[in-house]
């Protein structure tokens, strides 16, 4: 059920040596790490930069292997469209419209994809998080996707709950949309 890597752009393939200068960034604080990191981020309309420690990135990483697909709504104006997730080669998230998906998943292009950089995670404690934002979507509501993606597999309740992404890959038939429309907040204006 893979949908088009043919939209998996080469920059989300990138390692983190080819985006930082990783030598140096090592030489700094885990919390200086993060600041550097976000404020990079934070002047491109297409990147988003979060960080997370290490422990937090595992578990996203090992829940979303055993359930590696999930929807989120994105809300605009009065209405939603739903985005369609995978998570891939144990640190890429790709979102494509859940229409697109319906319409033809080889030809799905994502909207958003968010890879999981763990260069230093073991002497760090920090994983960097990197959304690449395509003109689908503007940057808080990707921001606000990324966020609700790391909720929704890094808080129990959610993850296992009947509106949750196990219960969406694992029991399909049980999964509640209402519950997880319900979870899942609108992004703040």
């Amino acid at each position: 059920m893979n949908f088009a890597r043919g939209g998996h752009a080469s920059h989300v393939a990138r390692k983190l040596k080819d985006i930082v200068k990783l030598p140096i960034l090592r030489r700094e604080s885990t919390a200086k790490i993060g600041e550097i990191w976000r404020a990079f981020h934070d002047g491109h309309d297409d990147m988003i930069g979060r960080d997370v420690p290490a422990k937090t990135a595992s578990m996203l990483a090992d829940r979303a292997g055993a359930a590696p697909m999930f929807l989120f709504p994105v809300h605009r104006d009065a209405g939603h469209f739903m985005l369609l997730s995978q998570f891939t080669d144990k640190r890429h998230f790709l979102f494509t419209s859940l229409e697109d998906y319906k319409q033809n998943p080889a030809l799905a292009r994502p909207y958003l994809t968010l890879t999981l950089h763990d260069d230093l995670a073991a002497e760090k404690d920090i994983c960097l998080l990197r959304g690449d934002v395509e003109k689908q979507m503007t940057k808080p509501e990707a921001d606000h996707v990324i966020a609700q993606t790391i909720e929704s597999y890094c808080i129990a309740s959610r993850f296992s709950g009947s509106g949750g992404p196990l219960t969406f890959n694992q029991r399909p038939n049980a999964f509640d949309l209402d519950a997880m429309m319900a979870a899942y907040p609108r992004r703040p204006n």
